[in-house]
């Protein structure tokens, strides 16, 4: 289990993909581009653990993710 900055606990992947999108606007206000990289790199790690998640949980979510994107 990990703590989000703000206090939270990520504990599902709607948790995970929800921080992710707030990594990604935190991303957007850093003024140096070395550390808004590495935000949004972190960003894009625990979009894939949580999507990777979610497809074990449920091999048909892979498809249905496929029909959305």
């Amino acid at each position: 289990m990990q703590t989000c900055a703000m206090g939270q606990t990520i504990r599902s992947t709607t948790d995970m993909m929800s921080y992710a999108g707030d990594l990604r606007r935190a991303a957007k206000q850093v003024v140096a581009p070395e550390l808004s990289e590495k935000i949004q790199r972190s960003a894009a790690v625990l979009e894939k653990t949580a999507l990777t998640k979610l497809e074990q949980a449920g091999p048909g979510i892979g498809a249905l993710l496929d029909l959305l994107t």
